[in-house]
């Protein structure tokens, strides 16, 4: 099989955007501060953080304490969610970046690029970045006949990550994915999986990102850390840098042109395309005549 395909998959809040969980609880009329910290009660008596934060909100709504969560006011959040600078156009700027060297034309060396996040993927998909990536993985609500949120249907937390970029590493569609899950444990020769974790870039935030950061460097792919600048207490940075499971960073969440993010980013991709060149050679060198 050709492994042609660098994926670049991305968390979504606080790496691409400012955090649209913390968004969507403002605007219906709760106080973040004090949301969180009962949140983060739930989670200290045993309850998964993208539950916890998910069922409490339902919860609220259902008592009619907040209005209810609507399938439109969450597109609405997605529609107008500001993105980080460069974080629309980075893809295409890489993709430009591609073309522009022949060899990496003829080797039809080409990016994929896919966000994935403990965030809300009605919210997530309609942001101007989700419009444009190759797939979107992230909480699942379900809805009854007025279009309001009633259950969650999936939840993506930290490990559920890794199960994404498995399906990516095996060529398993969203869709696909989202009718059988099971799709996913699909035993496929490393030779016949479109994507090599090794043409893997991960990029994120948080601690959520870890175990995404682990495997995919792991199994010679990259991961970045990326900081939100509106993080002024470090916090978060702080946490990724410890143990080492960074390849590179963090760096300040800027993917305009002349970034440090966006520099190291194109570094990467170019040593990928380049090595994946360089295996198209060996594919097919003629062999010796005597």
């Amino acid at each position: 099989m050709t492994q042609n395909v660098i994926a670049i998959i991305c968390d979504c809040d606080g790496t691409l955007c400012p955090d649209t969980a913390t968004r969507l609880v403002s605007e219906l009329g709760l106080d973040p501060k004090e949301f969180w910290k009962e949140v983060g009660g739930l989670v200290k008596s045993g309850w998964d953080p993208p539950l916890a934060w998910l069922n409490r909100l339902l919860d609220l709504a259902r008592s009619g304490e907040i209005e209810p969560i609507t399938k439109e006011k969450l597109q609405a959040i997605g529609n107008s969610t500001r993105l980080y600078p460069g974080a629309l156009d980075f893809i295409d700027r890489l993709r430009n970046r591609l073309r522009e060297n022949v060899e990496f034309r003829e080797a039809d060396v080409t990016i994929n690029w896919y966000i994935v996040s403990s965030g809300i993927e009605e919210i997530l998909k309609t942001t101007p970045a989700g419009e444009l990536a190759t797939d979107v993985f992230a909480c699942a609500l379900e809805y009854d006949g007025a279009g309001h949120a009633i259950a969650v249907k999936g939840a993506v937390t930290f490990t559920e990550k890794t199960k994404f970029a498995f399906a990516i590493n095996k060529g398993i569609s969203g869709e696909e994915l989202r009718r059988n899950p099971y799709r996913v444990n699909d035993a496929v020769v490393p030779a016949d999986r479109p994507v090599p974790f090794e043409h893997m870039v991960y990029i994120g935030d948080g601690p959520s990102d870890i175990p995404c950061f682990s495997l995919i460097k792991a199994q010679g792919g990259r991961a970045i850390g990326v900081m939100p600048p509106e993080d002024v207490q470090l916090r978060k940075p702080y946490e990724l840098a410890e143990g080492q499971r960074l390849t590179v960073g963090p760096y300040t969440a800027d993917y305009s042109e002349t970034s440090d993010l966006f520099r190291m980013l194109w570094r990467i991709v170019e040593s990928i395309a380049d090595s994946i060149v360089e295996k198209r050679a060996h594919r097919v060198r003629p062999a010796p005549g005597y």
